[in-house]
């Protein structure tokens, strides 16, 4: 397995860096990031961060409309409590394919847990996807807001290593876009549900939660507050709560930008 994983990091290494990309018929470069910052009033998880920056290449778009991407990212994760095998940050390069809502594909991270020091050179695989939506136009004609907007959030992975193990991930929303303030901000509230599990070092990662909440939204940011019904079956704990956070969200194309 180790010299698998040090032949797929090679292989997505030259793809990614080894070719003189503006000099191909590439389909794009594309990148992202997401953030957020929260504060929970709980002993549990207190105050935290998590998100990460991306930069790919759409190489080719197979039959199915399917498109091959390599790419190299940046991901972090903290908080204050709690934080042994939950802290952790890692660089990673990785293939997949994508065809929306999907992504599949597979990374090698060199993970690292401040918190014990310990670290994680790994395979992963995963299937991600994402999907939103806005019932507005099945709402009662008699109520006038802006939207019923909607999403899902949800990854499946498989760490080859002993601290993380297979896992996943994912959340369903359903809010209401109430009105349109000055500078473009929207006023929305939502009910949540949230979860997040994995087979190695579980204690206080694994949750799942609902949450109601309210926030103020003017891309890439959302600012808002929530109160979350939180619990951790691998401890029986639970842990009812306000929490404030701001999340962002931005995407580019660098080929569209130099073109």
């Amino acid at each position: 397995m180790r010299q698998f994983s040090c032949s797929g990091v090679v292989l997505v290494v030259s793809l990614l860096f080894s070719i003189p990309v503006f000099a191909l018929d590439i389909q794009g470069l594309p990148g992202s990031t997401w953030g957020t910052v929260s504060h929970d009033v709980d002993k549990l998880v207190g105050t935290g961060a998590m998100g990460y920056i991306n930069q790919g290449i759409d190489w080719v778009k197979l039959p199915g409309e399917i498109t091959f991407n390599t790419f190299a990212e940046f991901r972090y994760r903290f908080r204050n409590e709690n934080k042994q095998f939950y802290n952790a940050y890692s660089p990673a390069v990785g293939l997949e394919f994508k065809r929306s809502p999907f992504r599949l594909g597979m990374d090698y991270a060199w993970e690292r847990f401040p918190g014990t020091g310990e670290q994680s050179n790994k395979v992963q695989y995963y299937l991600t996807w994402y999907y939103d939506w806005d019932l507005k136009p099945a709402s009662p004609s008699g109520l006038e807001v802006e939207g019923f907007p909607g999403s899902t959030w949800d990854t499946i992975s498989h760490d080859v290593d002993s601290l993380v193990g297979t896992g996943a991930m994912g959340y369903i929303n359903q809010g209401i876009d109430w009105v349109r303030l000055p500078g473009a901000v929207m006023f929305n509230t939502f009910a949540e549900f949230r979860y997040r599990f994995r087979g190695e070092n579980k204690e206080f990662f694994n949750a799942y939660s609902k949450a109601v909440g309210l926030e103020f939204r003017r891309s890439p940011f959302h600012l808002g507050m929530d109160y979350v019904w939180e619990r951790f079956p691998a401890l029986g704990e639970r842990s009812d709560k306000l929490q404030y956070y701001l999340t962002w969200y931005y995407d580019w194309d660098l080929k569209h930008k130099h073109e």
